[in-house]
């Protein structure tokens, strides 16, 4: 692919690509200029999970979090975050916090269900 337009442009491209690494680059020079962008931290955090640097996914998303404290899709992926990482408490509490900012939000009560019912050996997809 030629990497034109935006940053931002460019690194969703490689997103759906499956380029992870250059996705990477390009959201982080995205966020220089909007770091308050939060879909930009959730895609920034996705990324990093499918590369596999789960602890870096985590911080990205908990700075997602923090800019959007009411967003049920935020505590999602950061639960998703959590359970990848094998810390199940703070993945319980994260989808707990998204179903309870939007009770019927159903990513977040069937990952919710399955953690408690199975430990969080399943693992959940960010939405």
């Amino acid at each position: 692919m030629v990497a034109t337009g935006s940053p931002r442009d460019v690194g969703l491209q490689f997103l759906r690509e499956g380029s992870y690494a250059d996705s990477i680059d390009f959201l982080l020079q995205a966020l220089v200029d909007t770091p308050t962008d939060v879909d930009l931290h959730l895609y920034l955090g996705y990324a990093y999970a499918r590369q596999g640097d789960v602890e870096k996914s985590i911080g990205v998303l908990e700075q997602a979090a923090a800019l959007a404290p009411d967003s049920p899709k935020v505590h999602y992926n950061l639960g998703v975050a959590y359970q990848m990482a094998q810390n199940l408490t703070e993945a319980k509490d994260a989808y707990r916090r998204a179903t309870n900012l939007d009770p019927s939000y159903l990513p977040a009560r069937n990952a919710l269900e399955k953690v408690g019912a199975s430990g969080g050996e399943a693992g959940s997809q960010p939405a």
